[in-house]
């Protein structure tokens, strides 16, 4: 059994109490743990490292039910990994670390493409609206929208993840206006587009934000106002629906720290399909049925990782 300071079990732990990383950032930190992992395996068969990699993957799956990036990245690795060693490479550690290398460029170059889908939709917009912190909402604001757009963020709270995102886009010099998120409603008056990230895409097509997101798609709609969901395709999960995610919660002493035991602090909360106008991803604009689509191809490709680690 691995000892308390096993840094494999170190990094698993990290990576389910961490609650300031968006589902991007966990995805990064669960694949550079998959190709340490292959390093750290010694002089290992193929078949026994690709077996111990299935594994680890499904361990990386379960951390974060409320975010399926991280295990379908972990697949995707799973995958790649088995091609690689099927092609004779010099070692197993060695296809396991470029497996890891090459998802991860991969990964990183997602914000880019995002960016790149968005600036159609968001060209000529001249206020958006958008709550909490979203790397991949960051990197289209930054990138995609057009420089005298005024970018309304609400702050978030408990943890004021959007004043976070709002430090980035004054830093870059950018229309900002902070406000409290009991006026999302009122801003989006304001607003010609709501901009939602997405920790999860469900495979009904909901989307999973932060707690917030469903008032703010209610308002956009009672307004006759477009509600995009910006999300890769990774973020799409072939399991989870709407009714059967599980909603992560932090501490309530996080809302009121002389009161906690009165308070409920739940960090996340779908947005139903028909509350979303359309997705931006890096395929472009989908709708909720080509969503729908996605979520059945990444039910498959977890289910043919799964098998793998059972052989």
């Amino acid at each position: 059994m691995p000892g308390p300071l096993d840094p494999i079990e170190r990094e698993l732990a990290a990576i389910q109490a961490d609650r300031e990383s968006g589902s991007a950032q966990l995805a990064g930190r669960a694949l550079e743990l998959l190709g340490r992992a292959c390093g750290a395996a010694g002089g290992q068969s193929p078949e026994a490292l690709l077996s111990g990699m299935a594994a680890l993957a499904r361990r990386i799956r379960a951390l974060r039910p409320s975010m399926a990036a991280p295990g379908n990245w972990a697949a995707a690795f799973v995958l790649d990994l088995r091609e690689r060693l099927a092609s004779s490479p010099p070692s197993p550690r060695e296809a396991g670390r470029a497996a890891a290398e090459a998802l991860l460029a991969r990964l990183r170059g997602l914000p880019g493409r995002l960016a790149q889908a968005a600036r159609p939709i968001l060209e000529g917009r001249r206020a958006l609206l958008t709550l909490s912190r979203s790397s991949s909402v960051e990197a289209v604001l930054l990138q995609a929208a057009p420089a005298d757009c005024l970018l309304i963020v609400a702050e978030s709270r408990p943890l004021y993840e959007g004043r976070t995102l709002l430090r980035r886009l004054m830093e870059a010099g950018r229309p900002v206006r902070c406000i409290t998120d009991a006026q999302i409603a009122l801003a989006m008056g304001e607003a010609d587009l709501l901009l939602l990230g997405a920790d999860t895409v469900c495979r009904d097509a909901a989307a999973v934000n932060k707690a917030g997101s469903r008032l703010a798609a209610l308002a956009a709609r009672s307004l006759g106002k477009p509600c995009a969901v910006l999300a890769d395709t990774f973020k799409v999960s072939g399991e989870l629906s709407a009714a059967g995610v599980v909603l992560e919660e932090g501490e309530g002493r996080e809302v009121w720290a002389e009161a906690p035991g009165i308070c409920r602090n739940v960090y996340f909360e779908p947005v139903p399909a028909d509350l979303i106008t359309f997705f931006v991803t890096e395929k472009g604009s989908l709708s909720p049925r080509e969503v729908r689509a996605e979520a059945e191809r990444w039910r498959r490709l977890a289910g043919e990782a799964d098998e793998i680690g059972s052989l």
